[in-house]
């Protein structure tokens, strides 16, 4: 746990000095008043910015020689909340967040009343989102979207394909159909989810396996018949959605009472019902023989698999174990022996090996704080900042099996069929792991330069896995870089992103940025492959793969 000392009070001390004099004899009385806060200190989990976690994991310690009252929580301006704190002042909980925006104060306060706060702004959600080639962003709760049309999945009501130039969104469109109280987006391949204000979730674009959620009637003609929504629908069935994930052709809702709900493909069981069949309505994933499962506060979703973490730091997983999804130690396939359906909750053992329960003078037990997954392979990031990764790395995702290693001794297999730490983020400040595809990014913090004399940076990313670049011939071709590589060196001050199948949209922080608010207005960067105006831009061509970051003009620009 990196700890990093808070906003301290200037310490103030006040002496009243009382005489009594009585003839040639003198009294003298001191009466000292404690006027100095407690010192208050967090590990680096708690930090303003956006979350893929519905809560935030706090620890750390306060300390007063006068003794601590109280450690509490105010969320929202809600009633405050106290904080478990250990004899030795050590505190170790977590916070519930609700969607969007959140503001969090604690408050340690001693035993003489004096008072020492930190106040920390935090956005559930994401404001922009990538699928197969379509892309979109939010602005003041409006939906601004662009590429990919051909089953309508960037919400124009209609469809269109790259030579339809007056109707295909190359450059960010309002999309005057959507609510325009949006507060979070998530897509994947061709189809597209969004939350509003309400928890109220809205779906359209292909429909094929009933990935949308609004069952089997109303579907409109794309590519295929009756095959997609055009329109963008609520999905009945579901209140107060704090998250989305979003699959290759099913999707995951989890509701603020922990409550996670599943829709679409299900031949390998992802949607964890207990069945392997579709379903175009919700359904509530089956946790009955999960023992042990607490407070569901995230859900991703990759391919065929479906992943939740608690709020215990425990990873659960269901769906395809082809390439060893659930991390049990093998690929489950015929040559295994092996049914590849699992429809229920399995717990994933991330960390082999668990320290003390709660906080002991300091030593707090390593969990699992966030989950990212790509097509069939998983990260894990712990609140010790450290990353592990399992599934399939045939193209380095989780590394050392690309352009330098593969078929060599020292190469990683092409399936890690357990969770296995990751060696390159030891003493890094690691903030967020992200994943799709047969590619993973994480993004830091705290990044020396290069340049002798030069402050570090905030909001690094770094690539790994499958990468590709265009050469000036149009030619392009994929390393499968074998390791975290700053592959983006003009980026920085990113706070948040989002990954597509083959390209990305990054948030960079604005330069005004107070303490975490606003989270908006600041500029918007795509990469990857272009296709159908994936990245947003008039000047980018048809069909390459661009990694230098793109400027994406703002809907404040339009």
């Amino acid at each position: 746990m990196r700890l990093s000392p808070l906003t301290q009070a200037v310490a103030l001390m006040t002496a009243t000095l009382l005489l009594t004099a009585c003839g040639d004899d003198a009294d003298t009385t001191i009466a000292i008043i404690d006027g100095t806060p407690p010192l208050l200190t967090t590990d680096s989990n708690f930090a303003s910015g956006y979350s893929a976690v519905a809560a935030i994991f706090v620890s750390g310690r306060v300390q007063d020689s006068g003794g601590i009252k109280s450690v509490t929580y105010t969320l929202n301006g809600k009633t405050s909340q106290p904080l478990n704190i250990d004899t030795n002042g050590y505190f170790n909980d977590r916070i519930l967040l609700d969607l969007g925006e959140n503001s969090i104060a604690l408050a340690a306060t001693d035993n003489a009343g004096n008072i020492m706060r930190s106040t920390k702004n935090i956005y559930l959600g994401d404001t922009v989102a990538a699928g197969g080639s379509h892309t979109a962003a939010l602005h003041e709760g409006q939906l601004y979207g662009w590429g990919r049309n051909n089953y309508g999945q960037t919400g124009t009501t209609y469809t269109s394909t790259f030579t339809d130039n007056m109707r295909h969104p190359e450059l960010p469109m309002l999309m005057d159909s959507a609510p325009k109280n949006l507060l979070s987006i998530k897509f994947n391949q061709n189809h597209s989810l969004a939350i509003d204000d309400k928890g109220q979730v809205y779906s359209w674009g292909n429909d094929t396996y009933g990935q949308l959620g609004r069952g089997q009637s109303n579907r409109h003609p794309c590519v295929k018949a009756a095959d997609c929504r055009l329109d963008i629908g609520a999905i009945a069935g579901i209140d107060n959605a704090v998250m989305l994930a979003a699959g290759y052709n099913h999707n995951l809702v989890l509701t603020k009472d922990g409550s996670v709900w599943a829709f679409g493909a299900n031949a390998q069981g992802q949607l964890g019902n207990n069945t392997a069949i579709d379903s175009s309505i919700p359904v509530k994933v089956d946790f009955s023989a999960a023992e042990g499962v607490s407070h569901i506060v995230q859900v991703v979703a990759s391919s065929s698999s479906s992943y939740a973490l608690d709020d215990n730091g425990q990873v659960w997983g269901w769906g395809s174990d082809a390439s060893a999804n659930l991390g049990r130690g093998q690929t489950c396939n015929e040559a295994n022996h092996c049914l590849n359906i699992t429809n229920k909750p399995l717990r994933i053992n991330v960390i082999a090996k668990d320290l003390a329960d709660h906080t002991t003078q300091g030593v707090e037990k390593e969990i699992v704080t966030q989950l990212a997954a790509g097509k069939d392979h998983v990260l894990a990031l712990t609140n010790k900042e450290s990353v592990y990764g399992w599934g399939l790395n045939a193209s380095s995702q989780i590394g050392y099996n690309g352009i330098d290693f593969r078929d060599t001794a020292n190469a990683w297999t092409s399936t890690i069929t357990v969770p296995s730490k990751l060696p390159w983020f030891t003493g890094k400040d690691v903030r967020r792991v992200y994943a799709n595809g047969n590619a993973s990014y994480v993004l830091l913090n705290n990044v020396a330069s290069n340049i002798s004399n030069s402050p570090a940076s905030d909001g690094i990313l770094y690539a790994w896995g499958m990468f590709g670049e265009t050469d000036g011939r149009g030619k392009t071709s994929y390393e499968n870089l074998d390791e975290p590589t700053n592959k983006l060196t003009s980026l920085k001050n990113i706070d948040n992103m989002a990954m597509g199948t083959m390209h990305l949209i990054a948030h960079e922080k604005p330069l005004n940025q107070n303490n975490g608010i606003p989270f908006k207005n600041g500029n918007l960067f795509t990469w990857g492959w272009s296709f159908e105006g994936s990245l947003g831009n008039e000047n980018t061509s048809h069909t390459w793969m661009y990694n230098y970051p793109i400027p994406v003009k703002s809907p404040s620009q339009l």
